[in-house]
C-alpha cells in the first residue's frame, strides 16, 4: 500500500539537496529507469532517487519518512522485484561503478552499483581475480552480500567470504564502516545476511592472483543427461579444489536442447588439462571449447546469455548429490521444458567454500552440497505461466530429496524456513544485528528468516 505523502515536495526538496538524478512517474525516463531484469514482477516505486554516493543516500533517507517503503537497487539479476518497493522510494545506486584496485594489499574497492565485468575487468588488468558468479552483469553487490555462489568456490569460497569491509548508511541515514576493526558484529552479518543491514555503498574485498584460468564448455545431447550426470555425480569426491563443473540442461548455441557442462580450472593449465578430458569422458561431447583464458574473459563467454527485460521466474533447492531419483527428475524436467530460454543449472559448493572458519560469516550452511537453479524464461509473458508452472513441479520433486536450506539470494522473501536454514545456528546473532542496526525493518535484501516487512 501506497504510504500517504506529499511526493512531489519530497520529489522537489530531494532535487534541490542530492547530486544525483529524482525521477518521478511523469518524467520521460521513469519507466526505463524503474525496468528491472525480469519483466516478470513489475513492482512500482512511487520515486527513485538514482544517487551520486553516500551522502546522496544519507540525505534521502533522512527526507523519507520511516513509513514510506524503501527499495535498494544495485545492478544485475532482479528476478523477484526486491530493488522496488510497491508505492515507496527506490535508492538506485546503478551509476555508482567506480572499481579500485589496491594491486600490493590485493584489495579491490567497489562501489555499490559496479557488476561483476566492472570488477573482473578491473582486477585483470593486473593479474588479479575476484570471487564472482558467472554472467557479468551480476551486481558485485547484491551478489557478494547474498552469499556469492560461483566458479571459484573451491579457491576462494563464496564471494561473501571475501569482505573485507564495508562502507553502509544505515536506517537512520547515518554513514558507518564495517571492519575488523570497527562494528564486527555489522561486517559478519553482511558477509551473507544480505542487503538487510544498511545500505552498501561500496565494498573492499579481497583479490586472489590469478592471471589466466581453463575455462570452457562441453556440450552433450540431451539422450546422454542419465549417464554423464552419473559419471558427473561420482567425480564429485575426488574433484579438487581448482575445478569447477557446472552442468546446464537449456538449449545449446544452435537452439537445439542439450546438456552443456561449464568448466572453469583455476590454476596451473597442465595440471587441469587431465581434469577437462575427464569431464569429456563423461559422456560424447557434441562439442568441447576448453581453453586458457584471462578470468575476465571467462566471465565475458556468456554475455548475453540471460538479456534483460525478458521474463524470468527463478525457483532453487540444495541436493547432497544427484541420486537416481534425483537425475529422474532432472530428466523428466527436460521432457517438459517447452521454452527453448529456460534452464536448470547446477553448482557444485565445495573446497574452499566448505572450510570457512565459524565465526567468519553468518553462513552456517558449509557442507558440500549441489545448488539447483530452475530459471523459468520467456520473452514475454506469453507462456511464461507454463515455465513457472515447469519449475515449480520439478521443485516439487527434487525438495523431498533436498536439504533443508537452499541459496537466500534466489529465494521468495516468503521462503523464510529455507533461509533460516542457511544460517542455522548464527540466526539469532544475525537478527540481533538486524535489530540493533535496522529496528524498524526498513531495509528487506534476501529472506533471513524474518516476516518480511513489506
Amino acid at each position: 500500500m501506497q504510504a500517504e505523502h506529499d511526493w512531489d515536495q519530497l520529489a522537489a526538496s530531494l532535487s534541490a539537496s542530492i547530486d544525483g538524478q529524482v525521477i518521478a512517474p511523469a518524467d520521460e525516463a521513469f519507466e526505463g529507469s524503474a525496468a528491472l531484469w525480469s519483466a516478470r514482477r513489475p513492482r512500482r516505486p512511487a520515486l527513485i532517487a538514482r544517487v551520486a554516493g553516500a551522502p546522496d543516500v544519507q540525505r534521502v533517507l533522512q527526507a523519507t519518512p520511516l513509513a514510506v517503503p524503501v527499495g535498494i537497487r544495485g545492478r544485475g539479476h532482479d528476478w523477484a522485484g526486491s530493488a522496488h518497493a510497491e508505492g515507496g522510494i527506490t535508492i538506485d545506486l546503478s551509476q555508482m561503478r567506480g572499481v579500485q584496485i589496491d594491486v600490493g594489499a590485493r584489495i579491490a574497492r567497489v562501489e555499490g552499483g559496479a557488476r561483476l565485468d566492472d570488477l573482473m575487468d578491473a582486477a585483470g588488468e593486473h593479474g588479479l581475480a575476484a570471487a564472482v558468479g558467472t554472467v557479468n552483469e551480476v551486481g558485485v553487490t547484491g551478489l557478494t552480500l547474498g552469499g556469492g555462489y560461483g566458479p571459484y568456490l573451491g579457491t576462494i569460497g563464496l564471494a561473501a567470504d571475501n569482505i573485507i569491509s564495508a562502507d553502509v548508511v544505515l536506517a537512520d541515514g547515518s554513514i558507518t564502516r564495517a571492519s575488523a576493526d570497527e562494528n564486527a558484529d555489522l561486517l559478519w552479518a553482511l558477509r551473507g545476511g544480505g542487503g538487510n543491514f544498511g545500505v552498501v555503498t561500496s565494498l573492499e574485498i579481497g583479490l586472489t592472483e590469478l592471471p589466466e584460468v581453463l575455462a570452457g564448455v562441453i556440450a552433450f545431447g540431451t539422450t546422454e543427461i542419465r549417464e554423464v550426470l552419473t559419471g558427473f555425480d561420482q567425480l564429485l569426491p575426488s574433484v579438487p579444489d581448482e575445478l569447477a563443473l557446472r552442468p546446464a540442461i537449456t538449449s545449446g548455441p544452435d537452439d537445439n536442447p542439450a546438456l552443456l557442462m561449464a568448466v572453469q580450472w583455476s590454476g596451473d593449465a597442465r595440471e587441469g588439462a587431465p581434469w577437462v578430458r575427464a569431464a569429456e569422458k563423461l559422456g560424447t561431447p557434441l562439442m568441447s571449447e576448453v581453453h586458457s583464458v584471462t578470468p575476465a574473459q571467462a566471465l565475458h563467454a556468456l554475455d548475453g546469455m540471460f538479456p534483460a527485460g525478458q521474463h524470468y521466474t527463478v525457483r532453487t533447492v540444495s541436493l547432497p548429490g544427484l541420486t537416481p531419483a534425483a537425475i529422474d527428475a532432472l530428466e523428466d524436467g527436460e521432457r517438459g521444458r517447452t521454452s527453448p530460454f529456460s534452464a536448470v543449472n547446477i553448482h557444485h559448493f565445495h573446497g574452499a567454500a566448505t572450510r570457512t572458519e565459524s565465526g567468519v560469516s553468518p553462513w552456517a550452511f558449509r557442507e558440500p552440497h549441489l545448488m539447483v537453479e530452475m530459471i523459468a524464461t520467456t520473452k514475454d509473458a506469453d507462456g511464461h505461466d507454463e515455465q513457472v508452472a515447469w519449475a515449480d513441479e520439478l521443485l516439487s520433486q527434487l525438495e523431498p530429496l533436498g536439504l533443508p536450506a537452499a541459496y537466500p539470494n534466489l529465494l521468495q522473501h516468503s521462503d523464510g524456513e529455507r533461509a533460516a536454514a542457511t544460517f542455522g545456528d548464527n540466526l539469532s546473532r544475525l537478527h540481533s544485528v538486524k535489530h540493533d542496526v535496522d529496528p524498524t525493518g526498513r531495509f528487506s535484501g534476501i529472506p533471513i528468516g524474518l516476516a518480511s516487512s513489506r
